[in-house]
């Protein structure tokens, strides 16, 4: 007998064929050994006094999900805010894992990054800390679904009941750093507070039309070549 799938964000599906299996969410990260005064929010990415190339960024063109956070950096914090944050020359990285490492071997103390990229670093004793800033928090949801061409189908739809129930959901959160797209989250990250954080996700016709120019833009304002 099939599982009820818990009711999920609306905003997140783009196929009734396709189930947000995995949430990822953007936070903030900071070195707690070296940072005395933590960030709070994402213009605190802007401050001059946290110093030069001490924030670390993950450039625009590294995939689905940092495109998410700068959708959401220049459609919520403004089209101003690249510039102010690329005025604190940020170290620039090709993805969340190396930035991970930078920030807990100190070449940079700070900067936004996936929380799944940085969590098992905190887990496992790195003195790492995370927070989720009150202007909103960027989700990229994994869509998963079944071929018609599945060799197992059965075992695929248990599976991905089993993904999307909240027994799996929790599984993803605590184990692996993910969010989750239930309307009813069964638990949260260390510091998430839905009360305070307001999770944004992009809209799928924007996240397809503006990718192209947007990133050329924000190559440009970092002063990024490939």
């Amino acid at each position: 007998m099939r599982r009820p799938t818990p009711p999920i964000i609306t905003d997140v599906m783009i196929s009734p064929k396709l189930w947000p299996r995995v949430t990822l969410v953007w936070s903030i990260a900071y070195n707690s050994e070296l940072v005395k005064t933590p960030p709070k929010s994402w213009w605190d990415m802007t401050k001059p006094e946290y110093g030069k190339k001490q924030i670390g960024q993950v450039i625009a063109a590294s995939g689905g999900t940092t495109w998410t956070r700068v959708m959401f950096e220049r459609q919520v914090l403004g089209e101003d805010y690249w510039a102010k944050q690329a005025a604190t020359d940020p170290v620039l990285f090709p993805s969340g894992a190396p930035m991970s490492d930078a920030i807990v071997r100190g070449e940079v103390t700070m900067g936004p990054i996936l929380y799944n990229a940085i969590f098992p670093k905190q887990r496992d004793g790195a003195p790492v800390e995370m927070i989720f800033p009150p202007e909103g928090a960027p989700v990229n949801p994994y869509a998963s679904g079944i071929p018609k061409t599945a060799a197992h189908p059965n075992a695929a739809k248990l599976f991905l009941n089993w993904c999307m129930s909240t027994e799996g959901q929790s599984f993803m959160i605590k184990q692996q750093g993910n969010l989750t797209s239930l309307k009813t989250a069964p638990v949260y990250p260390k510091g998430f507070d839905p009360e305070k954080v307001k999770l944004w996700v992009p809209d799928f016709k924007q996240y397809v039309a503006l990718h192209k120019d947007w990133v050329e833009a924000w190559n440009k304002t970092y002063n990024y070549r490939q």
